[in-house]
């Protein structure tokens, strides 16, 4: 299949959609599997797949012999094992994107390093600054390997890029790597997010993957420290001690 989309990631996308119209406002609970299998016409094992991933983006929870239900998201929330970017972090809130800088670059030495890709290798090169209910909630420096991306333009970047990425380049996004740290925020940066001079911001570097192993984008995000909190769905059980 290498990147091409599964039945199970399409029906993923599709329930997501339908959690955020607030379809399954009522009951908070998703329909059984069996309720699922008819209405998508899959498997017991492709509906399972597809619930799988709501679980681990944490849209959804267990709860053992009645089914899942649909998590209450906290305003502000950055999901970490979240891979299909800041839209689906953020359901149900006004999201807004200022395309700061928009440019097709080629590759450096450190983005080569970052994009596992050959200096020269063209890349686009965006900056925008993302609002969550008319608060400047992150400032986004994004990188796209246009070998595996091979068209962006601003009118996608300002709406969701990963979207794009999944329902038009029809390719399937794997998995991400995500590192945590904080650091002083340059001038510029403290503008933009209404911060105090040498305000610190709270930054992941995430680097994200095809299905196939291949990297496609590299992101230095600083988020507003007054508004973002982190959130890791940790779906392990333990013993008690």
């Amino acid at each position: 299949m290498g990147d091409i989309m599964r039945k199970y990631e399409t029906i993923s996308i599709d329930l997501k959609k339908r959690i955020e119209n607030g379809e399954f406002e009522e009951t908070k609970k998703l329909p059984t599997g069996g309720q699922l299998m008819k209405e998508y016409d899959a498997s017991k094992n492709t509906i399972s797949n597809a619930i799988n991933l709501l679980v681990n983006d944490g849209l959804l929870f267990a709860i053992h012999g009645s089914g899942f239900y649909i998590r209450k998201p906290n305003k502000g929330t950055i999901k970490l094992n979240n891979t299909i970017g800041f839209s689906a972090e953020h359901p149900g809130e006004k999201l807004e994107r200022d395309i700061l800088s928009f440019k097709l670059i080629d590759c450096d030495t450190d983005l080569a390093e970052h994009l596992e890709c050959k200096v020269g290798t063209p890349v686009y090169a965006i900056k925008r600054l993302m609002y969550i209910d008319d608060i400047p909630f992150a400032v986004e420096y994004t990188y796209y390997n246009k070998d595996i991306i091979p068209y962006l333009n601003e009118d996608i970047a300002k709406t969701s890029i990963f979207s794009f990425i999944i329902n038009d380049l029809k390719l399937t996004i794997g998995f991400s790597e995500k590192y945590i740290f904080a650091k002083p925020l340059s001038k510029e940066d403290q503008e933009l997010l209404n911060l105090e001079p040498g305000a610190f911001g709270l930054i992941i570097d995430d680097n994200v993957f095809l299905s196939n192993g291949k990297k496609f984008n590299y992101s230095k995000i600083w988020y507003n420290y007054k508004y973002a909190n982190f959130f890791n769905n940790d779906k392990s059980t333990r013993k008690k001690s």
